[in-house]
């Protein structure tokens, strides 16, 4: 018998989706009322299909979100084989989260011991801040900001623990970033936002920024409007800097953004955060993102929050959000992303994301700043892929468009002219 769908209103369309994903929308709601209590009690009445209803959960990093809302409020209605399967991965994760956050507490000892002021953020500071409790949200690495006079100096202190540099493209680059000198580190800063670190030994991996997103994102890889809004405050009984909350909301949807909202953990943590605070000036919310240049990516994170999640939102954001046609077509790309299984090869996503945040970027010049900066700045990519004597460096600007063409284009044609 085929399963009807089921409409989710919101304010300007309804979202028909099948029971599986109206039950894990509901149930990644940390504080549902009594009509959603009710929802879910019906729903897993239904004949569920609950392998598709867990991958679901996984390829969206909520899992822990529905572990929760199940066993809390229907924990008989699960088959047991599911049950079981879902407590085991929840101790795991949460195991996995305990070493995290120890791992954490020690680098923040030694950062402090050397005189690095850091800002610790997503990972375990995010799920206490927002969740209560860092069971109730998966994460992988821990995430470091620093300011960028102290990025070099907070490499070699990790290197010294035994932290080494990895690419999440593969070993050659990671090969190359480990031999770089003192001032190819330097030259490597002017372009890279982040480096991703690993501790072999227990396979704990650091993400040490001293940007929030790549320079192609231009208005937002100067971080010091964030360190002049940072807050102390109490986590696992020291004081440690957070984010802003209002600055915190923007990081988020611009994270969100970066990553095409690929998963919906990102929407569900923004929905949390504001469900939790009690005052949040949105007005200078607004203000931040218009400085920054970022409106379109700030709305299109709280749409989507309002939309799947019907989280309340004033009145004035709403209006921004409805004048604006694009953010619904975004958000309706969206919503077919986060609940259909596809097979999009790495070439595709590439593609896609490209032209997805050329639709995000508001200013002209922004967007041709970010066609330069993909197109044609080298990366080290282009260095691993033909090693060149400095005194030919300029060639990498020829040879990059030559490389992305042979990469992402030649393959869409080849299989046409076969």
């Amino acid at each position: 018998m085929m399963k009807t769908l089921s409409p989710i209103d919101t304010k300007n369309q309804q979202i028909n989706v099948k029971p599986e994903i109206e039950l894990l929308l509901r149930c990644v709601r940390t504080s549902p009322n009594d009509s959603t209590i009710e929802r879910i009690k019906a729903l897993v009445q239904e004949d569920i299909d609950w392998e598709y209803l867990i991958q679901t959960a996984y390829r969206n990093g909520v899992i822990p979100l529905l572990h929760w809302s199940l066993s809390k409020i229907c924990p008989q209605s699960v088959p047991a084989t599911f049950q079981q399967q879902l407590q085991y991965d929840q101790y795991v994760r949460t195991q996995r989260s305990l070493i995290l956050t120890n791992k954490l507490l020690k680098l923040l000892e030694l950062f402090e011991a050397n005189n690095i002021p850091v800002i610790p953020f997503k990972g375990p500071i995010l799920a206490i801040s927002a969740y209560g409790d860092i069971a109730r949200r998966d994460f992988y690495d821990l995430d470091i900001l620093v300011r960028k006079q102290d990025f070099l100096k907070t490499k070699e202190l990790l290197a010294d623990q035994g932290y080494q540099p990895y690419s999440n493209s593969n070993e050659k680059e990671a090969t190359y970033l480990s031999s770089l000198k003192p001032e190819q580190q330097k030259a490597y800063l002017q372009s890279h936002w982040e480096l991703h670190l690993v501790d072999e030994r227990d396979r704990v991996t650091v993400d040490l920024h001293h940007g929030i997103l790549p320079k192609q994102f231009s208005f937002l890889f100067d971080t010091e409007w964030i360190w002049e809004d940072a807050q102390l405050k109490p986590f696992a009984n020291k004081k440690v800097l957070h984010f802003a909350l209002e600055d915190l909301i923007l990081i988020l949807c611009s994270q969100g953004a970066k990553d095409c909202w690929l998963q919906m953990n990102r929407i569900c943590d923004i929905a949390q955060l504001i469900r939790t605070s009690d005052e949040i000036d949105w007005e200078r919310v607004c203000e931040r993102a218009a400085k920054l240049r970022m409106t379109r990516i700030l709305l299109l994170g709280l749409l989507l929050t309002h939309n799947l999640l019907e989280v309340e939102l004033p009145k004035t954001i709403l209006q921004q959000i409805q004048a604006s046609p694009l953010l619904e077509s975004l958000a309706s790309q969206i919503y077919i992303q986060l609940f259909t299984q596809t097979n999009n090869s790495l070439q595709d996503y590439k593609i896609k994301s490209f032209f997805f945040h050329l639709r995000l970027i508001e200013h002209p010049l922004d967007k041709v700043w970010y066609c330069f900066e993909h197109l044609i700045v080298p990366t080290i990519a282009d260095q691993v892929f033909l090693p060149l004597p400095k005194h030919l460096s300029f060639l990498y600007y020829l040879l990059r468009p030559i490389r992305l063409i042979r990469t992402y284009l030649l393959p869409l044609v080849a299989p046409r002219s076969s």
